[in-house]
Formats: C-alpha cells, structure tokens, sequence
C-alpha cells in the first residue's frame, strides 16, 4: 500500500512536470493524486477502527487510480489494494 501511495505522489509531479496542462487542471491532477496517497496512508494508522481503515484506504485507492486508470496497471493495484483492505478489516473484526 506504501508502494501504491508513493506511485500517487511521482505521477503527481511527473504529471505537473512533463504534461502541459493548464494551471487548473494541473492543480485537480495534483489534488486527487496526492489526496489519494494522503488517504491511503492515513488508513494505514487508523488502529482503533477497521472498517474506518478499509474505507480510507479504499477510498484512497480509488481516488488515485482514477485518474491513472489508462495505464492499466494502476487500477489493477488499486483493486488489490481494496480488496485487501476490505479483506484485513473483516479479519481484524471476526476477532474482535
């Protein structure tokens, strides 16, 4: 999930970097990358709340992939990363 977020934060740039986008359209690209990335990791250290957790990550996951999503690879990670949240939080409640 660290991976996925870090790959949020370098298209971020690389996108405001190499593509020529308009200040404003530029600014969303950054804003939805970066806010995926910044969900996704916020997800990650919520101990208290599994399905919090999921649904940060998730949401995170899904923000960020959007905008990626001709590249193929990206949204695959994404739903691995969704599914495996979804996943983790069931397991953590089923014990609790």
């Amino acid at each position: 999930m660290y991976a996925l977020s870090a790959l949020f934060v370098v298209a971020a740039l690389a996108g405001v970097l190499f593509l020529d986008y308009e200040p404003g359209r530029a600014a969303a690209w950054v804003a939805v990358l970066v806010g995926g990335a910044t969900l996704m990791l916020v997800g990650q250290r919520v101990e208290r709340s599994p399905a919090l957790s999921a649904t940060l990550v998730s949401t995170g996951a899904i923000a960020g992939g959007f905008p990626l999503f001709w590249t193929i690879v990206v949204p695959v990670a994404a739903a691995a990363v969704v599914a495996s949240s979804v996943a983790l939080a069931r397991r953590q409640s089923a014990r609790a």
